[in-house]
């Protein structure tokens, strides 16, 4: 959260206002002389109104405000940032009313609470700035919501009913009582979540851009994600790797989740790696040219073992990075590994061709390559940098992830590494008989 990020101005007006909350309820609004109404509700039709003269009020206080990250919004008194909530059972949660800790000596409020007016817009806006905006709106069942609105004593506003029934977020609100920069209230921040989670066990995670937060919802759409849908089970597999596939999908840390798939893989290393071994001896000793009295033949033999292995504290091992590319060689074809991305974000396939993962130095890959040996080798570079900033992040290193900082750029590879796990694990199960 240290990182220095500009400040983006955001603007905002009545009619982008009312265009956005139409998107969000996917109506059309109906204007009178004071307000603006959109219909709600499925079996028993219910109407949310905002009038003019509080969007007019919302609309300047949010045009004051600037964007810092995708999703933190800010002025020289406020920040506030979109968190997601990581604890263990329902007594480490923060549901229910606000929480408010007033630091009196600092001038300061912290507010973990549900989202201000103000972001509930300006979220409104950033998902219409995104190219799947479905991810993004949950929204109740119908029957939840027409009971929501039936058993309110009083007029829903538009925002509650919004951030309750459709948008389901939370967010922290950093307050100073004298103006100061968003580096520091960044640097608050940090403080207080560290705060909460060291006396709590609740993990509030920062947010910082649309896709990180978005992902669970895109293998969702592409996917059957009705339990009511699924067929039973066809083939078996290693429970190792469904153990680590259970939890990188269980979790929302994306460092927790890369690591888990790239489990998956690591668990084949020593396997592929030795039998690629043997084939290359078995194919030096049977050459007609080959002559175990040669001296020279023999001294080519130890060479190639030698390439392969090396001797660390008095171990012999091999390289990690060698028996991952054999390990993508052996069962991922990378036809259906692009297929796979591009049906989740057709994006992703041009991103990995231009952009190096900056944190770890991993290198570009252009899966469309017809070379597939210089495809296997550069993706297997990406990983494995990537897997090494994310285990050796230690001071005065170059590639170093940064929590938080980078999670919007290691989200990115999250998809990458998550399909190759999948193809490896379908490439070692066992049809059911």
């Amino acid at each position: 959260m240290n990182k220095i990020v500009i400040p983006q101005k955001l603007d905002m007006d009545e009619s982008l206002a009312v265009q956005l909350f139409a998107n969000a309820f996917r109506c059309e609004p109906i204007e009178t002389e004071h307000s603006y109404s959109f219909p709600v509700g499925s079996r028993t039709p219910h109407s949310v109104s905002i009038t003019k003269s509080d969007l007019g009020i919302v609309i300047p206080s949010l045009s004051e405000k600037s964007t810092f990250a995708d999703l933190w919004l800010t002025d020289d008194k406020h920040l506030e940032i979109l968190v997601r909530e990581e604890g263990y059972g329902p007594s480490r949660s923060l549901r229910g009313d606000p929480l408010v800790v007033r630091d009196d000596d600092n001038g300061v409020t912290y507010t973990v609470a549900s989202p201000s007016d103000g972001y509930v817009l300006f979220f409104l806006h950033q998902i219409s700035q995104h190219s799947d905006p479905r991810l993004f709106m949950r929204g109740f069942p119908a029957p939840m919501l027409d009971r929501m609105m039936q058993e309110s004593d009083s007029q829903v506003s538009i925002f509650e009913i919004l951030t309750r029934a459709y948008l389901r977020i939370k967010t922290v609100n950093i307050q100073c009582d004298s103006k100061t920069t968003v580096n520091r209230m960044s640097t608050l921040a940090n403080a207080f979540l560290f705060q909460l989670a060291f006396n709590t066990d609740i993990a509030l995670v920062p947010q910082r851009e649309m896709d990180g937060y978005a992902r669970a919802g895109r293998i969702s759409r592409m996917r059957r994600n009705r339990p009511a849908e699924i067929d039973p089970p066809r083939r078996t597999y290693n429970p190792d790797l469904i153990h680590h596939y259970l939890l990188a999908v269980s979790t929302d840390n994306p460092v927790v989740e890369y690591l888990s798939h790239y489990h998956t893989l690591e668990h084949f290393y020593e396997a592929v790696f030795h039998d690629d071994l043997i084939l290359a001896v078995q194919n030096q000793v049977t050459t007609p040219s080959f002559s175990y009295r040669r001296k020279k033949d023999i001294r080519d033999l130890i060479k190639t073992v030698r390439k392969s292995l090396k001797v660390q504290n008095d171990t012999v091992t091999f390289s990690e990075e060698q028996a991952l590319r054999l390990t993508l060689k052996k069962f991922v074809e990378l036809t259906a590994l692009v297929n796979d991305l591009d049906a989740y974000d057709d994006s992703l396939v041009p991103y990995y061709k231009g952009n190096k993962v900056r944190f770890s130095n991993g290198p570009e890959v252009e899966l469309h390559d017809a070379d597939q040996d210089k495809v296997l080798k550069a993706l297997a570079q990406r990983i494995y940098s990537t897997r090494n900033a994310l285990v050796h992040s230690k001071d005065g290193e170059k590639a170093k992830y940064t929590p938080f900082a980078d999670d919007h750029e290691l989200a990115k590879e999250l998809p990458l590494l998550r399909f190759i796990a999948e193809r490896t694990i379908l490439s070692n199960s066992t049809m059911i008989e």
